[in-house]
């Protein structure tokens, strides 16, 4: 019952801070994604190092843009947990040349050759939430090991929604 609560009350939360516009920020995203990497990670026993560019700037985002990104780094950290046999998984945000830079890295056993097995849609759906937002994601197997995914996302130079 314990455990059912506290995941009902980290949806609820989640629901909570995807409606709330105040929330439409490039930093407060960022603190939000920070904040959820650790609670997701923690349980698993998986390490959780966070690389944020302390220069990010206050620039609006769409709630749509907003939620779309954490939906797709959410299935990123769960792939790392459910499939990578990782100790360590590594958050990097930065903005940079008009768009926000969002990677998920782990040090586990990398992502396996051939096609993705049957009912395995987490891959394709976060490279369709990206390209549906206008980004694009990436999901590599870098030298040394482990699995990165790397979701680049454009801002238009206006703020969103006549803001």
């Amino acid at each position: 019952i314990g455990t059912r609560s506290r995941e009902l009350i980290a949806a609820l939360d989640e629901i909570v801070w995807a409606i709330n516009p105040k929330n439409d920020t490039l930093p407060s995203l960022a603190t939000y994604l920070c904040q959820y990497a650790k609670n997701f990670l923690n349980p698993a026993q998986i390490a959780c190092r966070l690389a944020v560019d302390p220069e990010l700037p206050d620039l609006p985002l769409a709630a749509e843009q907003r939620h779309g990104l954490f939906l797709a780094f959410a299935e990123a950290l769960h792939n790392a947990v459910s499939h990578s046999g990782a100790g360590e998984v590594r958050v990097g945000i930065a903005f940079e040349a008009g768009a926000i830079h969002l990677s998920v890295s782990d040090n586990g056993r990398g992502m396996p050759g051939g096609d993705p097995a049957f009912g395995a849609d987490g891959l394709v759906n976060m490279q369709e939430r990206l390209a549906q937002l206008g980004g694009s994601c990436r999901i590599s197997n870098p030298p040394g090991g482990g699995t990165e995914v790397a979701f680049h996302l454009p801002l238009p130079a206006s703020p969103p929604h006549g803001r």
